[in-house]
């Protein structure tokens, strides 16, 4: 006799979907980190656009909540929260800025905090 039994169909369909299966879940987890990559990447950008625009005088040097229209963010839900504090030597400000936004059900977030000298 020739051929495969019934059998051994049964097995090698279920072999080759569990394959299917666990190689579509790698998959999503690539896609997924892949996202929360991009967003670590695009709020660092904002976040040091943020900081640069302080610098320069083009943003006010105070604490609050930044808009992403006011730094150009692609993110609907990116929140950008800056806070000021003044420092013992004059004209020096501790800035801390902070970026969430959301991405797949999991808040993502990251943080720079620098000094800025102003006269």
């Amino acid at each position: 006799m020739r051929g495969f039994t019934l059998l051994e169909c049964v097995i090698a369909i279920a072999l080759i979907g569990s394959a299917l299966i666990i190689s579509t879940g790698m998959l999503n987890t690539l896609i997924a980190a892949a996202d929360r990559v991009e967003a670590h990447t695009e709020m660092l950008r904002e976040l040091e656009a943020a900081v640069e625009m302080m610098r320069s005088g083009f943003l006010p040097l105070e604490s609050g909540i930044l808009t992403s229209s006011e730094t150009l963010g692609r993110f609907s839900d990116l929140r950008i929260t800056v806070v000021v504090e003044k420092q013992q030597a004059p004209g020096l400000y501790l800035v801390i800025v902070r970026a969430e936004c959301r991405i797949r059900q999991a808040t993502v977030s990251r943080t720079i905090t620098t000094q800025i000298w102003r006269e």
